[in-house]
């Protein structure tokens, strides 16, 4: 058992450093703030303590000792004549800052300064608009002649020359030069990739003989060049037995008169069954105008809905016309009477794949694909082999020498 008369061991005083973010917690700063407090106060209210003398600090009494009243009477003087708090809330705070009145000397000195620079600012204005009435009007003089229409002078201010167009810098077109290639184009491609290659080549063959069937149903099929037995027939008939059967047809025809049905006695509506549609046909017209009437009253309530549709609808608007916009600069534009068509796709299929680079075929041309991009770009426009087109057909003669022969 331990000494009841022994002091209780003390917790040993941690020690942490100073430069350490954990110490802060620790660390009490109340002393130091309390410190820095009573500081400033002194600062405001003439001064620290410690730089004052003993003569503005302490006071001999030199004065004889009065006859001091007793507690009670002293308590109820000091009472009776203490401020009021009325009086007291009108009082200046002694530690705020004294505002400066127009009679003050530092607030004269600030308001000269301002009328300073107003005067200089008034000054400099003038003397700007003096100088731009005293610059000399350069006049457009005539032309006397005399210029040299030949010179390499390229100092000739007689015409303006022309701006530069805003749209000089700007791209034609947002699609980049060198578009990545698609992976199934490698020398060893990966399975997936080559055969995403091969099924977009098939969709592109697709889509070609679709087109040129639907050209082929448009023309060829209800149009055909070559003529058939059974139309030639047909043509070569034409007139010979469908006009005599037209004739007999006409004669036998009568004239078809149109009329409309008889109205039957009981189909009459009566003047009651008259004036009662007319009172329905009233009510009706009357409802819809209170449904209306309705209606617009409860749109008032629906203001706040309807402006949220109406910012949505905005929103949706302003994206709508972006994706356009992104799309319009991707598209192609249209220079010429062709339009840009993609090339094939340069593909080899799985039995053409080869693993050294020996046995490799390439595929495809550099020079085509960079005029190809160049096209694609809108920087050059689509052009098409043309074919020289005769538009008179040759003249054929004989020469004399050869008609002076005769076999």
């Amino acid at each position: 058992m331990s000494d009841v008369n022994s002091a209780p061991k003390l917790s040993k005083k941690r020690k942490l450093g100073k430069n350490k973010k954990k110490s802060w917690r620790v660390s009490k700063i109340e002393e130091v703030e309390d410190f820095l407090d009573d500081e400033r106060r002194q600062i405001l209210t003439g001064g620290l303590v410690t730089e004052k003398t003993d003569e503005t600090l302490f006071v001999i009494d030199k004065k004889a000792k009065e006859d001091t009243p007793s507690s009670e009477t002293k308590s109820r003087k000091s009472f009776r004549n203490r401020p009021l708090n009325c009086v007291a809330l009108l009082q200046p705070d002694p530690h705020s800052k004294v505002v400066r009145k127009p009679d003050d000397v530092t607030f004269q000195k600030g308001k000269k300064r301002t009328q300073r620079l107003i005067e200089r600012t008034k000054a400099l204005t003038q003397a700007h608009l003096l100088k731009k009435q005293k610059r000399p009007v350069t006049e457009k003089l005539a032309p006397t002649g005399n210029e040299d229409l030949w010179s390499d002078d390229a100092n000739d201010s007689s015409q303006p020359k022309a701006k530069r167009p805003k749209t000089a810098s700007k791209k034609p077109s947002a699609l980049s030069a060198t578009p990545f290639p698609h992976p199934g184009t490698s020398i060893n491609p990966a399975f997936e990739d080559h055969q995403s290659l091969l099924s977009l080549a098939h969709q592109k063959e697709v889509l070609k003989v679709k087109k040129e069937k639907k050209l082929n149903n448009s023309l060829d099929a209800k149009y055909p060049s070559s003529v058939d037995e059974s139309t030639y027939l047909v043509e070569m008939s034409a007139g010979l037995i469908d006009d005599f059967e037209d004739e007999s047809e006409d004669e036998n025809d009568t004239g078809f008169i149109s009329a409309n049905p008889p109205v039957r006695r009981e189909d009459r509506k009566t003047r009651k069954q008259k004036r009662m549609k007319k009172d329905l046909d009233i009510q009706v017209k009357e409802k819809l105008k209170e449904e209306v009437i309705k209606k617009r009253e409860n749109m008032v309530l629906r203001l706040p809905s309807i402006k949220s549709e109406i910012n949505k609808q905005e929103r949706l608007r302003k994206e709508k016309e972006a994706l356009k916009l992104k799309q319009q600069e991707e598209e192609n534009s249209f220079l010429n009477d062709f339009t840009f068509e993609e090339p094939d796709l340069d593909l080899k299929l799985s039995t053409e794949l080869t693993a050294s680079y020996r046995e490799l075929k390439p595929e495809g041309q550099p020079i085509v694909d960079i005029f190809k991009s160049i096209q694609r770009r809108n920087i050059v426009e689509p052009r098409v082999k043309q074919r020289m087109k005769r538009k008179y057909k040759p003249k054929v003669f004989i020469k004399k020498s050869h008609k002076t022969i005769k076999l």
